[in-house]
């Protein structure tokens, strides 16, 4: 569990001081480290925004179906989970409740018109989100990675 907190807690750290430093939120007068930070902090908010909305219609699918009690309830639990670590991310970056209440909606607005507000239509979501949901879940550090060579990228 330690091994999967240390990058994230590191990213963190960065991100606080960085945002000391740098109270106007002006993203030009920001380092290019400061940038990849902030963009790998903004892209997981938004990943774990996406997979509590993911499991939420994932449990309310199931339990529409009458699915086993047991799996309602993890899936009720990886999504509170997930809600839990975007608003972390999210207060780290300095985010608004209003606002990360906002992408919250918006995301369950987008899902549930991914899926024609029809449980039964559940696999789209699945094909789409299940994997990263999992992974991120499982594995935060690898996700970390693949935000993190995306901003090198995207910031050289």
């Amino acid at each position: 569990m330690k091994k999967i907190f240390i990058p994230l807690v590191l990213i963190i750290l960065f991100i606080q001081t960085s945002f000391a430093e740098n109270e106007s939120g002006n993203f030009s007068n920001k380092t290019t480290e400061e940038k990849r930070a902030s963009y790998v902090l903004t892209n997981m908010q938004q990943d774990y925004t996406t997979c509590y909305i993911f499991y939420k219609i994932g449990a309310e699918a199931f339990r529409k179906s009458d699915g086993e009690t047991d799996a309602v309830k993890g899936m009720e639990q990886t999504a509170e989970n997930s809600l839990k670590f975007a608003f972390e991310t999210g207060e780290l970056l300095g985010m608004k409740v209003e606002t990360m209440l906002a992408r919250v909606k918006l995301e369950m607005k987008f899902q549930v018109n991914v899926i024609e507000k029809n449980y039964t239509n559940i696999s789209i979501l699945l094909e789409k989100n299940g994997k990263i949901c999992k992974n991120l879940i499982q594995n935060k550090t690898q996700r970390i990675d693949f935000w993190e060579k995306k901003a090198t990228i995207k910031f050289k």
